[in-house]
C-alpha cells in the first residue's frame, strides 16, 4: 500500500461526469480521503470562478491548482501563488493567433472573457459534438451557452481593455481550432522564444501559460505548502495538460477515458470518467479501506 497524503485531480474528463458534475461516488470517496487525513485537492486549467462551481453544487471545499498551476488557492479562496504573462507577452501571442486566425479566450483574475460570443459559442458547439458525448446540436448548444450565462466567460469588445484595468493580471490564453495544421503552427510560433507553456486539455484546443505555470509547478507547489513529499502525492488526469504532474508526482493515474499516450506515462489506470474513475482511484490508496 503506497503511502499517499496528497491527491489532486484533474475536473473535466476526470473528476467530472459528461453532465460536468460530481458524481455521488466521487464525492463520498473524497470525504472517506479526507477522514483518513490525505489532503484532496484540484488541478484544472479552469479559472478559480468556474473551478469552485461543481465543487459547490457537490458540497465540496478543496484546495485549487487552477489555470494549469498559475492560479492556486485555498478551500477558502485565499491566495497560495500566482504566475502571470506580461502585456508585452499577450500582444506578441494576440499577434500570432490573429494571424492565424485562431479564436481565444482570456483568463484573468477578474475571469475569463471572449471578444466574440458568437464565435466562442460556435466553436464550443462543434467541439462538444465531436466527443460524442451529446446527441444532438440543441444539448450542445444548451451546455455552451450555460457557460456564458453563468459567467465562467465575460464578454469584451477588447481584450486590451480588460488586461489594462487596475489590478488585474493575465494567466492563460485558451485558444480553439479544428485546423490541426493552423494549431500546430501557432504552437511553433508561440514556444519559439517566448517564455510560455503550451499545452492542451482538448485535441482541438491550445492552453497558454508562463513557462512556470504548469500543473506540475503546481503540484510542487502544493504539496511544499501542505508539507507532502512528492512521492506521497497522486495525481489523476486524462489530458496533455496533465502531463507535467503526471511526470512530477510519486503515482500517476490514468482515466480509463484519456487518450493512449496519457495512459503509457502513469502507473495505474483507472474507470471512465461516467464510471466514478477517480473514487475507484482513490479508495485504492486509502488505507485498510473496506469496500
Amino acid at each position: 500500500m503506497r503511502n499517499i497524503q496528497l491527491i489532486a485531480t484533474d475536473m473535466d474528463g476526470t473528476l467530472l461526469n459528461d453532465g460536468r458534475s460530481v458524481s455521488k461516488e466521487n464525492v463520498q470517496a473524497i470525504r472517506e480521503a479526507q477522514a483518513a487525513g490525505i489532503t484532496v485537492a484540484v488541478a484544472t486549467g479552469r479559472d478559480y470562478t468556474e473551478a469552485v462551481l461543481p465543487l459547490k453544487e457537490a458540497g465540496l471545499r478543496l484546495p485549487l491548482i487552477c489555470v494549469n498551476g498559475a492560479d492556486l488557492r485555498m478551500e477558502d479562496g485565499n491566495i497560495i501563488h500566482q504566475k502571470t504573462l506580461g502585456y508585452d507577452q499577450f500582444e506578441l501571442m494576440n499577434n500570432i493567433l490573429t494571424e492565424e486566425d485562431i479564436y481565444f479566450e482570456i483568463y484573468t483574475s477578474k475571469g475569463a472573457y471572449t471578444n466574440n460570443e458568437k464565435k466562442g459559442l460556435d466553436l464550443v458547439v462543434d467541439l462538444l459534438l465531436t466527443t460524442g458525448e451529446f446527441s444532438s446540436y440543441s444539448q450542445a448548444m444548451e451546455l455552451a451557452e450555460k457557460r456564458f450565462e453563468e459567467g465562467a466567460v465575460n464578454r469584451t469588445k477588447d481584450y486590451r481593455e480588460v488586461i489594462n484595468q487596475p489590478e488585474t493580471s493575465l494567466f492563460k490564453l485558451l485558444a480553439f481550432s479544428k485546423d490541426t495544421e493552423k494549431r500546430e503552427r501557432a504552437k511553433k510560433r508561440l514556444m519559439s522564444g517566448m517564455d510560455v507553456s503550451v499545452s492542451a486539455s482538448a485535441k482541438d484546443n491550445l492552453e497558454i501559460t508562463h513557462l512556470d505555470a504548469t500543473k506540475g509547478k503546481g503540484i510542487e507547489i502544493m504539496s511544499d505548502y501542505f508539507n507532502v513529499g512528492l512521492d506521497e502525492t497522486m495525481v489523476i488526469g486524462d489530458n496533455f495538460n496533465d502531463v507535467p504532474m503526471m511526470k512530477t508526482a510519486g503515482y500517476a493515474v490514468a482515466m480509463g477515458n484519456a487518450e493512449s499516450e496519457i495512459k503509457s506515462i502513469c502507473d495505474h489506470v483507472t474507470k471512465n470518467n461516467t464510471e466514478h474513475g477517480v473514487a475507484h482511484a482513490v479508495r485504492s490508496i486509502i488505507p485498510n479501506y473496506q469496500k
